[in-house]
């Protein structure tokens, strides 16, 4: 009986020991503990006619780790993961920004993102998220081409309401936690960049001079902390393709907090 008891109680530690050792390796791969601020940005009136104040946010996607940021000089533990990160006012790699993937936007106010998205991309495993979902009107604005040279779009600037489901490079994926607060729930599919671009800059050690440009906006309701993700799978040699990048905080997911 004691020798069960002791097996028992073995078997115990072993599972805390290994819980604990879990929880640290999730809490180091956390390696972006900043916070982006949105930037005011005046009003912007809704359909139905109420004014909010309008807020500004912008993120860059990425093939690789490699722009530095967040992840430090090089791309950090691990520069061949994809990720966010923080973008320049016109889409610039800001390669000694410190964060890049927690964000906090006021309170009831109409929220506008622009995401310049550098990687290309393939099909996605549940065509619900190549649709525009949560947004102001249902609709997101969409450069099939844009410059990062001359800071220009090279393709008119659409209203768009999804995308093919099998021409995905990321998404961005807002949604709230199984509590009280206000549920707050927004889908973005951002369409893949040209492939041979992307692949021929990323052997020279760069990235596409031309990714794509999506520009959505949507309304907060009350304070609350909530998280964002990427839906698209393409945490390449995992299960499913939704490990390492697509399961670590600060490549592929983030914060998002509503401040009152």
């Amino acid at each position: 009986m004691n020798k069960r008891i002791f097996a028992a109680f073995g078997t115990v530690i072993l599972g805390v020991a290994l819980i604990a050792g879990i929880g640290s390796y999730v809490a180091a791969a956390k390696n972006d503990s900043g916070i982006i601020a949105a930037t005011p940005a005046g009003t912007f009136t809704a359909p139905d006619g109420t004014s909010y104040p309008n807020y500004t946010l912008t993120m860059n996607t990425y093939p690789n780790s490699t722009f530095g940021g967040h992840h430090g000089a090089g791309g950090g533990a691990h520069p061949d993961w994809v990720s966010y990160g923080a973008a320049g006012p016109n889409g610039e790699v800001l390669s000694d920004a410190t964060t890049g993937s927690n964000f906090e936007v006021p309170a009831h106010s109409a929220v506008t993102i622009t995401i310049w998205q550098y990687d290309s991309g393939e099909t996605l495993n549940n065509d619900f998220f190549a649709h525009v979902q949560g947004t102001v009107d249902g609709t997101a604005k969409f450069v099939r081409s844009y410059d990062t040279v001359s800071k220009t779009n090279v393709t008119p600037e659409t209203v768009i309401k999804n995308i093919p489901a099998d021409m995905v490079g990321h998404t961005f994926t807002l949604h709230g936690m199984s509590d009280e607060q206000d549920q707050l729930f927004v889908n973005i599919p951002l369409m893949l960049a040209n492939d041979d671009e992307v692949t021929a800059a990323e052997e020279e050690g760069g990235f596409t001079q031309h990714p794509t440009k999506t520009t959505f906006t949507f309304l907060t309701g009350d304070a609350g902390e909530y998280i964002w993700n990427c839906e698209f799978p393409c945490g390449d040699g995992t299960i499913a393709r939704f490990g390492n990048a697509m399961s670590s905080m600060s490549y592929m997911s983030g914060h998002f907090i509503v401040k009152g």
